[in-house]
C-alpha cells in the first residue's frame, strides 16, 4: 500500500473529536477537594444520627404491636353436609324435627318431609309465586329458599314458617280463605295457596299499621304482582282480598 493513497489517509481532526479521546466530566459525587478528616467525620456522624431517627418510629411501632393483645381468632364456620343433618323447623307454630340436606329447598322439605302439600311447586325458579309462604311474617318463595336458612341448628333458633295450612284455626277458615270461596277467586286452584299467603302478609301489615279498613286495589295488585294465575282470576282475587279486609277491620 502506498503512503500517498488518499483512501488510507487518517483524518486527525476526526480522531481528535472522537468520544474516546474527550476528557471525562467530573463525577458529581466526588468529594470536595477541601474536605478534611474532621469534616468527613462530622458528616458521617450526621448521617448515622439521621438513620437512627428514621428507624425510631419503626422500632416504636414494632414494640407497640408486640404489646398489643391480638384478639383470639373467630370460631370456624359450622360445616354442614354433604349428608342430611338433624334440624328443627318451626312450621305453623309447631317445632318439627327433620333431617335436611344442604341442597334441600324449603318447598321440598315442606312437601316431601312434612307432608304439607298446600305449598305448590310451579316453575321451581321463583317466577310464579305458587310456593309462597310466610317466613317471619314476610312472603317468601319457598322454592328459592334453602331449608337450612330457616331451620334451627345448634346456636341458631328456627324462623317461624307459616303455610296455607296454618291460616285456618281448626275448622274455621281464615277470612281470606272464606272470601276466596265467596267471590269465586279460584279456578284450577294451583296458584291459590300462594295468592292467599301474599294477601295474608298484606293484611297483617295493614292491620299492624291500622290501615286495613282503607286497603285499596292498588295495594292488593302490588302484593300479588309476583303471583301468576294462568286461569286469569285476578279480578275475583282482588275483590276477595278487599272484601276480607273490610270484614276483618270490623
Amino acid at each position: 500500500m502506498s503512503k500517498g493513497d488518499p483512501n488510507l489517509a487518517v483524518d486527525d481532526s476526526r480522531l481528535a473529536a472522537s468520544p474516546a479521546t474527550r476528557p471525562l466530566p467530573a463525577s458529581p459525587v466526588a468529594a470536595p477537594a477541601d474536605l478534611s478528616r474532621r469534616g468527613f467525620l462530622k458528616q458521617s456522624g450526621g448521617a448515622a444520627s439521621a438513620a437512627a431517627l428514621l428507624s425510631l418510629p419503626i422500632a416504636e411501632t414494632v414494640a407497640q404491636a408486640a404489646e398489643t393483645k391480638v384478639p383470639p381468632a373467630a370460631a370456624p364456620a359450622q360445616l354442614l353436609g354433604p349428608g342430611a343433618v338433624p334440624t328443627t323447623v318451626m312450621v305453623n307454630g309447631k317445632p318439627q324435627k327433620v333431617m335436611i340436606e344442604p341442597r334441600d329447598t324449603l318447598a321440598t322439605v315442606l312437601r316431601d318431609r312434612l307432608g304439607l302439600l298446600g305449598t305448590k311447586i310451579g316453575c321451581d325458579r321463583g317466577g310464579c309465586g305458587a310456593c309462597t309462604v310466610l317466613v317471619a311474617g314476610s312472603p317468601t318463595l319457598a322454592c328459592m329458599t334453602l331449608a337450612l336458612d330457616v331451620a334451627g341448628l345448634p346456636g341458631k333458633e328456627p324462623l317461624a314458617v307459616t303455610t296455607v295450612e296454618g291460616l285456618a284455626k281448626g275448622t274455621t277458615l281464615h277470612p281470606l280463605q272464606q272470601a276466596f270461596l265467596d267471590k269465586d277467586a279460584l279456578q284450577c286452584g294451583f296458584c291459590t295457596s300462594g295468592m292467599l299467603m301474599s294477601c295474608a302478609a298484606l293484611h297483617e301489615k295493614a292491620r299492624a299499621e291500622g290501615k286495613l279498613a282503607t286497603l285499596g286495589e292498588g295495594e292488593v295488585r302490588a302484593a300479588i304482582a309476583g303471583n301468576l294465575c294462568r286461569c286469569g282470576a285476578y279480578p275475583h282475587i282482588i275483590e276477595a282480598a278487599l272484601s276480607a279486609a273490610k270484614g276483618g277491620a270490623k
